[in-house]
């Protein structure tokens, strides 16, 4: 009976093992997969939104400028524009602070 007891306890511990290994694989693959949103997809939206509206300043500055006209910091053309990269570059910000904070995620532990 030693050796079915020792045998059904070596295989009920592989199966632990096991499905701890296959819960720790599919964290893994959520969180790379979550990262790889919010860097990839989230992040470069952001960026793309922010060049954007620089253009969108260089822009109207050209034209300003070739038609002789004054540009003051208080233009709400500008004004409006520059508060928007100002919360775009928060928002990449606090994107990275989410990704960092699922970087240092570890995987649940079931009392299995």
């Amino acid at each position: 009976m030693a050796l079915i007891d020792d045998l059904k306890k070596k295989t009920e511990e592989g199966l632990r093992t096991l499905r701890e290994t296959a819960q720790d694989i599919a964290f893994s693959v959520e969180k790379q997969a979550t990262i790889g949103k919010k860097k990839y997809i989230d992040i470069t939206k952001a960026r793309r939104g922010i060049q954007k509206l620089y253009a969108e300043i260089g822009e109207y500055v050209y034209d300003a400028f070739t038609a002789e006209a004054t540009i003051s910091r208080e233009d709400a053309h500008i004004k409006e524009r520059v508060h928007s990269i100002s919360q775009l570059k928060l928002l990449i910000r606090d994107i990275e602070e989410e990704i960092d904070k699922v970087e240092k995620a570890q995987p649940p532990r079931d009392g299995l």
